[in-house]
């Protein structure tokens, strides 16, 4: 009776399992991107990957407490932050691309730190210099920044939504 009293109160993994696989999705999209399709990202489409690296971490532990639904909840709501803060930076960099502000100053070229010529020119030959506000790529003319701020703040909502919905609550 214990077992089955407890097996009726874990939540379902799919809100989790679906985080974690859409966020690993994502990265994956991300390095073929750009060790397949050669397009090398900038500073700022690096910045935009980090929410998914915290993603992944929260999801997976997410699943881990599926026995303690408070906790596992409370680490679906983390990833809806995770996925916001990835939105904003995501509207920061579409912001940049279209010249609506400056982008760091690192978007445009190389911080050396060289102490002389020499070194400064063989860091310079080595490191392509990829800018912030150039579009490398489009689909139907969107830029993939475009793209990834619509795609997080969808899913952000969907982590905002799914310990409510139907999908989180305790199954038999």
């Amino acid at each position: 009776m214990g077992s089955s009293y407890s097996r009726r109160r874990r939540p379902s993994a799919t809100p989790g399992l679906f985080i974690f696989l859409v966020s690993a999705g994502s990265l994956g999209f991300a390095f073929y991107a750009q060790y397949i399709q050669k397009l090398l990202p900038c500073l700022l489409c690096l910045y935009q990957r980090v929410p998914y690296y915290s993603v992944l971490g929260l999801a997976l532990v997410s699943l881990l407490f599926l026995r303690q639904p408070g906790i596992s909840r409370g680490l679906i709501y983390l990833c809806a932050l995770a996925f916001a803060i990835g939105a904003g930076i995501a509207f920061y960099h579409v912001g940049v691309q279209e010249l609506w502000w400056d982008g760091p100053e690192m978007c445009g070229g190389l911080q050396s730190g060289a102490s002389n010529v020499a070194d400064l020119k063989a860091q310079l030959l080595a490191q392509p210099i990829v800018r912030c506000d150039k579009v490398e790529w489009k689909l139907f003319g969107i830029t993939m920044p475009t793209v990834n701020m619509y795609f997080s703040a969808a899913m952000a909502i969907f982590c905002l939504m799914a310990p409510t919905s139907k999908m989180m609550r305790t199954h038999n």
